[in-house]
């Protein structure tokens, strides 16, 4: 039988030597939305084990604003302004347009993660669940 000071070092040591599982890497086997993603060489995780990012699905939207100046030349066509409630229509022949613009809108991803793709995994606490937080590219 132990006796306190043992148990006690003992109860440190199994804290002491728990394995750190940090950022680790997968191979995509299976895609979304039947996901299947390989660990190492025997273990296989399924969307049951998987929260993923959404930036890597498609259909992933965000909306986008994008200024900047924009620039033609030797273009023709026609150039559309609205002052006030009445539009002026201008036939442009050729010529140069330079004007600052901003555009406003949403983009959508129309890829998805696909089979043979490295994928950033961070283990859960319970070592049950990953997040799989991005696409991996190696230069």
């Amino acid at each position: 039988m132990m006796d306190g000071i043992s148990e006690l070092a003992k109860m440190f040591r199994e804290r002491d030597n728990k394995n750190y599982l940090g950022p680790q890497t997968g191979i995509v086997i299976s895609p979304p939305p039947n996901i299947q993603v390989t660990l190492g060489k025997k273990i296989v995780l399924t969307k049951e084990h998987l929260i993923i990012a959404d930036h890597v699905l498609k259909d992933y939207q965000r909306e986008l604003e994008i200024k900047g100046n924009m620039q033609t030349s030797g273009e023709g066509g026609s150039i559309t302004l609205k002052t006030s409630s009445t539009p002026t229509i201008y036939t442009v022949v050729t010529g140069n347009v330079s004007a600052n613009t901003t555009i406003i809108g949403s983009m959508k991803y129309t890829d998805t993660l696909k089979t043979g793709d490295e994928v950033i995994l961070v283990p859960a606490t319970d070592e049950q669940t990953y997040f799989l937080i991005d696409k991996a590219v190696r230069l």
